[in-house]
């Protein structure tokens, strides 16, 4: 794609030097100017995130090349060697034996490195079914973990990388400082400064802003960011991330945190295990109704009202045992 298959708006950023640093500094260098930049263009979202997206894929290319004299140049600085030049007409085995050395010493300094990463200190925080709780970080920014997650991060390291990895659902309340990343198998978020929700569960992955900005960015195409401002969400579906803007919702509404679990055109299994995490129950149900598609809402607060939330619309019953189990089934 080239310049000219550009909106010109999109033209103006992509051929700024400013722009182009915050984006390949992970929204980090001159973030103040841009952040009030795209404060007063609301109606240009897109075009910034195409933008984004443009200059992303340039550096990718950019990246892809191996350079081998740089790499051994870095291997011999590391080792602390100098290399011996011989003239073009002197053949000598030295230079041989000074390249094993050199890369002996460097394993050993990666092993080094291997291992004082293996023995640090990473906390590891697990929530039970039916189970909210809340885990303050180092810097002082917050995380509500909803039921049947799991968050990880290093608080000796937090200092130099404020790094959380997710499984599940959490909500974060971010301090300002350096830049705070979220992690999980399908995407990466990148904190600008806010408050926001990621969920991400088997092939289900959601991030919600609250306030401030974050950028979401796909495992599975590196060179695919996003960003959100207040009231946007983005979800992954079919290997893509798909925009919703906040015309779509209550820009201050993350309903999970009151007890509401919404659903739009979501398959019945993936219901169903949230009614299964929120209330500490099991479900069985017939294998063809796995796949029926639901779109509602249920409150955490009363399972039989849950339930009939879920059932109800569908046209289906269902069943409780003591254990308890639930069976629905079509009416």
């Amino acid at each position: 794609m080239s310049n000219i298959d550009l909106h010109n708006f999109q033209n103006d950023l992509i051929e700024n030097d400013s722009f182009i640093r915050w984006v390949r500094s992970e929204f980090q260098e001159d973030d103040e100017q841009w952040s009030v930049f795209i404060d007063k263009h609301p109606d240009n979202f897109e075009d910034i995130n195409a933008a984004i997206s443009f200059i992303r894929k340039l550096e990718f290319k950019e990246d892809s090349t191996f350079n081998e004299k740089k790499v051994w140049d870095k291997i011999v600085f590391t080792a602390g060697l100098d290399m011996v030049k011989s003239n073009d007409n002197v053949r000598t085995i030295f230079p041989d034996r000074f390249r094993i050395v050199a890369l002996l010493v460097a394993a050993c300094f990666l092993l080094l490195v291997v291992f004082r990463m293996g023995i640090s200190s990473e906390k590891e925080i697990n929530t039970k079914v039916a189970h909210q709780m809340t885990e303050s970080l180092p810097d002082g920014s917050n995380i509500i973990i909803n039921a049947e997650s799991k968050v990880r991060y290093n608080p000796s390291t937090w200092k130099e990388a404020r790094t959380v990895n997710l499984e599940g659902t959490a909500f974060f309340k971010v301090e300002k400082g350096s830049k705070f990343v979220v992690k999980t198998q399908i995407g990466e978020v990148t904190v600008l400064g806010t408050s926001f929700s990621v969920t991400c569960r088997k092939d289900n992955f959601e991030v919600i802003c609250k306030t401030g900005r974050v950028a979401v960015k796909s495992n599975s195409n590196s060179i695919s960011d996003v960003i959100l401002k207040a009231g946007d969400r983005v979800v992954f579906l079919e290997g893509k991330l798909i925009f919703d803007p906040e015309t779509n919702m209550d820009k201050n509404n993350i309903s999970w945190l009151d007890g509401v679990y919404t659903f739009e055109e979501q398959p019945l299994s993936v219901v169903i295990g949230e009614l299964e995490r929120q209330f500490d129950m099991k479900v069985s149900m017939p294998s063809d109704l796995q796949t029926i598609s639901y779109t509602g809402f249920f409150r955490n607060s009363n399972l039989d009202a849950a339930i009939k939330s879920v059932t109800w619309p569908l046209g289906l019953r269902y069943k409780r045992s003591w254990s308890p189990t639930t069976s629905p089934g079509r009416e």
